[in-house]
């Protein structure tokens, strides 16, 4: 099994140098979740299932995203949510659609019953869901369910009854995860896992034995055999480790408190303009190979390059001189995180996909 990561947008709050703003798929074995949905990501999402039903020889089946996971309000990372839902329900959609995203601890108050009324920048999620009901984005408008959600990191809101809820899990198997980050406006990082799995069970080692002694230590069990007490665990392979991504989102240079085998990173700025990062809570290449270091991450994929990149050469060198397992990311590009903890980058190019060496 594996997570596939389809990366759709790599630029900072507006599109330049070629890019185009955030947005991107994590394809996994039970399902898909859609992170961020900046303005135009429709268009690009048309193009890339074209492309890779043409290239790759799959279809990425909108039917199969169970959510949108929002890591902050600023426009470049929702403005693209609703006409993606209204196009969703002209294509027939019918499957249930959580939006889940980040408010503050204040905003949380109020909907679950506070009288102290909070302080709300314009940018916050609990505005633009206001907005959003008014322009139809209600499960009778659109012909099928739609669950928003609202959270602080730790109390989170069922926006359609005004009820405290746990995180919700859209998948059975593919947990997700939220992690507050620093940022202008309310945000959170988002980890995306897979628990650990059962070695495959060994036909070869096991091909003398009757069947319902093998029906049974494939089933976990040990059994006695001729005398012999078999045990399950020597007729299986070594456990397969889970897989996990993290997307950062907007945020300044933080620790993120989780572990993770692939950090998805902004990196905005160089160190070099680190005071301008600090500013406005970005990162820099370096910080951003910093947090991956400190979350103990395998590989460390960069994006959301300011405008004043021309490249992302720089940025590569930069984070690159601190950890040991980085990409740069371009529109387009696909990441495959494997069992064996290996990553696969997958680079855009005019006909398909060229396997980074």
């Amino acid at each position: 099994m594996t997570l596939e990561v389809h990366v759709l947008g790599t630029s900072s709050a507006r599109p330049a140098q070629g890019r185009s703003v955030s947005g991107s798929i994590v394809e996994t074995p039970e399902g898909m979740f859609v992170v961020d949905c900046g303005e135009g990501f429709q268009n690009r999402l048309v193009k890339h299932r074209s492309q890779m039903k043409s290239y790759a020889g799959r279809r990425l089946k909108m039917s199969k995203v169970s959510a949108i996971l929002l890591t902050h309000g600023h426009l470049d990372h929702t403005w693209g949510v609703l006409p993606w839902m209204q196009t969703m329900a002209l294509d027939g959609r019918k499957d249930k659609l959580w939006v889940i995203g980040p408010t503050t601890s204040e905003v949380i108050d109020a909907l679950l019953g506070s009288e102290t009324e909070p302080e709300v920048t314009p940018s916050d999620l609990v505005i633009q869901y206001d907005m959003w009901m008014d322009l139809g984005a209600t499960s009778d408008a659109l012909g099928y369910e739609v669950q928003w959600v609202l959270g602080d990191g730790e109390r989170w809101v069922n926006m359609n009854d005004g009820s405290q809820i746990p995180l919700p899990q859209p998948m059975k198997k593919v947990k997700i995860s939220a992690y507050s980050t620093q940022h202008t406006v309310p945000s959170c990082a988002w980890r995306i896992s897979l628990g650990e799995r059962k070695g495959k069970f060994d036909r070869e080692s096991s091909k003398h034995l009757p069947d319902d002694i093998k029906a049974s230590l494939a089933a976990g069990n040990d059994v006695e055999y001729k005398g012999d007490i078999l045990k399950a665990t020597d007729f299986r392979s070594d456990t397969i480790p889970g897989l996990s991504v993290i997307i950062s989102g907007d945020t300044a240079e933080q620790a993120i408190d989780s572990d993770c085998n692939l950090l998805i990173h902004e990196a905005t700025f160089l160190q070099s303009h680190a005071d301008i990062a600090n500013e406005h809570l970005h990162s820099t290449a370096a910080g951003a190979a910093r947090t991956a270091v400190e979350c103990g991450a395998n590989h460390l994929a960069l994006t959301h390059y300011s405008a004043r990149l021309d490249s992302h050469d720089e940025s590569l060198a930069e984070a690159r001189g601190i950890h040991g397992s980085v990409v740069a990311l371009s529109d387009g590009d696909r990441l495959v995180l494997n069992d064996d903890l290996s990553l696969i980058h997958l680079i855009k190019s005019e006909e398909g996909w060229t396997q980074q060496v």
